[in-house]
Parts: structure tokens; C-alpha cells; sequence
């Protein structure tokens, strides 16, 4: 299990720098190889310098991409920098004034970048220092973060051989594919084979994301789950530990209270917190009849109506808060506190309005008893408990 996890919760484990995990994943293999190849449905790459696990969701999420990452033109190149290291022998070296003229041939037509140009230079800087740590690139003199203020800055590089590693193998044509619902399409598969990619999709979702939801149009995932729930409890169980909890537009798979791993919610963070606060205030509302509830268990509101349930939350709970969420301006925290909502599935925005999801009713939170309501009180029983 805990091998298993290891490899969800890294991008790669490479051998040269973590050998003893290298040596322990590799040997059980054979614990979890049919959850991953035939259940998950993913490639696992195994050689003498990496094991990668090519995690691909059923679908994208707003919390999915590369942190570091600002701007499209960081992914683009990206792309660049992998087609130059795919002509490169492990071990060769190369200047950063190479690469960068080469990026300059790869991108004509599709983005062109001018080094000339301060925000193109501080993109390629921060592709450069990704690719460091994710280990594709050794320094060997020079310094990345040099370039973002001086064009002709040089940097000694040493291609390691993982950049060929690096990309997902999909194991058919993606020539086609210029939209990311083109990718997601192929979860859905052929005619021939969509049992099997339903399978795949249920339990990528439930592996990778915080829920499963589903509409009253598109109901296959849910009777693969209802006509399967023993089979899907056991095998997430005896892979990864936790338990199944289905209601009746979602699904949730929990991990174990005393054995999680990666990032969770709730967790020791503030923002944490005031989603559980909120997620209260919003079902206490849906509850008295405040706020309407749709059939698949959706609520929408307004951005407007949003915003003032935060602040009602705020002017509630407020002196309990820690003194950074306190001080926010109202749009930092309302910003903040959505994109932490939308990254947890709890919450989604469509631009005019919002959907509020199945997730913020399951998992609410309160101070405990005892809290006074003021910053004296906060500041000595402020604990959470949620449900």
C-alpha cells in the first residue's frame, strides 16, 4: 500500500536520488500491478533509472497543471525544451544560448517568443528551474534565474535522459487532439470497449479526485458504482485505505483517518477552515429554505450572492479566523476562498454563476463549544470540528 502510494504522490521516483524507495517500489510490483494496469488502467514505466506511474484523469480539474506555472506560453515551452532534449545523447551538454535558439525554430508559428522581451525570458526561467527539479536538467555552471534579467546570461547544461520519460504515452494517434475535451474524450472510448473504459474512469476519478459526481442524463458511472460498490470498496481499500461513502448524486472515497497521505481535506490551514465554516452556513441555509436546492443536488447562486455569504461567514466566525484571512481585502478572500473550493470539488465556476457541489453539504465545520464569538474567546478555544 504504501509503495502504491508513493507512486501516486509523486510525479516519478528516480533512482539516483531516492535509490532505497526505488529498490522497495519496485519490489512490490506484483501487490498492486492489477490495480494499476487493469483497473486504473495506466502505463507503469519501470527501467533502470525511473518508475513513473502515468497518472491520466477521466477529466480535468481546475487544481490540475504545473504550480510554478503563470502563463500559457510556461507549457509551450515546455513543449520546446522536451523536442530539444529528445535529439540530445544522455549526458551531452549544451548552452543555454543553444536552447534558446532552438525554442526560437520550435515556436515560430505557433508562439512566437522574442528574448527581447522581459515576461518571455521570466517564462522560459521558470520552465528551466521546473525542469531542474523534476531532475531532467543538471546545472553545471551558470545560474537559470540569471536570464530573466540578462539576455545574454549563459548557463552549462547536462541532459540527464528522463526527459523522454516525461510525457504521457496514450497509446494511440493524439495528432487530432486540439482541445483538452478532445483527451478527456478518451475515457469514453469506442463502442467496443466502453465497459472497460467506464471501469478505468471510476476508479481514476476516485483515486485522484475528491469526488464522483454525476447528472441525471449521465447516469453509467453511478450504476457501475451502485451494481459494484463491494468490489470498488474492496479493491480502493486493500490498495490505497479508506472507505467508500455514496449518496445519492456522489461518491466519495475517504481515506483513513489515521493513515492519509497527500494533500487532504479539511487540514491544518486557515483557508481550510473557512470552507468548512461556509460549507455550514450554506446547508444551515438550504436546510430553513433559504437557498433552493436542484434535484442532482446542485445549488447556484450569483457571484453577488457568494460574495455576501462569505462575508456573512466573516462577520460570524471572523474573530476566529487567523489574522492573514482576517485582514484580506473582501475580494482576496472571496477569490482565495473559491479557488480553494473549486480545487476540492466543492464548488465550480461557470463564469455568470456558481454551482455550490454535493461535497460543500458533506463536509462542514464549526468551532466547538465553548467559542464565545470573540477574539478573546477565538484566541483561547478556536479548535475546529467538522462533519
Amino acid at each position: 500500500m504504501d509503495e502504491l502510494r508513493s507512486l501516486l504522490d509523486r510525479f516519478w521516483i528516480i533512482k539516483s536520488q531516492d535509490k532505497q524507495l526505488y529498490f522497495d517500489v519496485k519490489r512490490a510490483l506484483p501487490q498492486y500491478r492489477r490495480f494499476v494496469n487493469e483497473l486504473l488502467g495506466w502505463n507503469l514505466i519501470v527501467n533502470e533509472s525511473v518508475i513513473k506511474l502515468e497518472k491520466v484523469p477521466p477529466r480535468s480539474m481546475p487544481w490540475m497543471g504545473i504550480e510554478s506555472f503563470t502563463d500559457t506560453m510556461d507549457y509551450c515551452l515546455l513543449c520546446a525544451l522536451l523536442l530539444y532534449l529528445e535529439d540530445l545523447d544522455d549526458g551531452e551538454q549544451f548552452l543555454l544560448s543553444s536552447l534558446t535558439e532552438a525554442i526560437e525554430t520550435y515556436m515560430t508559428g505557433f508562439c512566437p517568443v522574442d528574448w527581447t522581451k522581459y515576461v518571455h525570458r521570466k517564462s522560459l526561467v521558470r520552465v528551466l528551474l521546473y525542469v531542474q527539479s523534476m531532475g531532467l536538467l543538471v546545472v553545471y555552471d551558470g545560474n537559470s534565474e540569471g536570464f530573466g534579467n540578462k539576455q545574454d546570461q549563459e548557463v552549462l547544461y547536462e541532459n540527464t535522459g528522463l526527459s523522454r520519460h516525461f510525457p504521457v504515452h496514450f497509446g494511440r494517434d493524439i495528432s487530432d487532439c486540439l482541445t483538452v475535451e478532445d483527451f478527456e474524450a478518451f475515457s469514453w472510448g469506442e463502442d467496443g470497449e466502453r465497459g472497460r473504459q467506464r471501469i478505468n474512469r471510476v476508479y481514476r476519478q476516485l483515486t485522484l479526485a475528491p469526488a464522483l459526481y454525476w447528472s441525471e442524463g449521465d447516469r453509467a458511472d453511478y450504476e457501475y458504482v451502485k451494481n459494484q460498490r463491494q468490489w470498488l470498496e474492496k479493491n480502493l481499500d486493500n490498495a490505497l485505505g479508506g472507505e467508500l461513502h455514496i449518496h445519492k448524486n456522489g461518491v466519495f472515497f475517504v481515506f483513513n483517518e489515521d493513515s492519509p497521505f497527500g494533500v487532504c481535506h479539511p487540514r491544518d490551514l486557515a483557508l481550510s477552515d473557512v470552507a468548512l465554516l461556509l460549507c455550514s452556513l450554506i446547508r444551515e441555509r438550504v436546510t430553513r429554505g433559504e437557498i433552493d436546492r436542484r434535484e442532482d443536488d446542485m445549488i447556484v447562486l450569483t457571484h453577488r450572492e457568494f460574495r455576501h455569504l462569505v462575508n456573512t461567514c466573516k462577520e460570524s466566525n471572523g474573530c476566529g479566523w487567523g489574522k492573514q484571512l482576517r485582514e484580506l481585502s473582501p475580494d482576496k478572500l472571496y477569490q482565495e476562498l473559491l479557488t480553494y473550493m473549486e480545487s476540492w470539488m466543492l464548488a465550480e465556476d461557470h463564469g455568470d454563476y456558481l454551482l455550490i457541489c454535493p461535497a460543500a453539504g458533506k463536509w462542514t465545520g464549526n468551532f466547538i463549544k465553548g467559542f464565545s464569538g470573540n477574539r478573546k474567546g477565538a484566541q483561547e478555544d478556536g479548535s475546529m470540528e467538522n462533519a
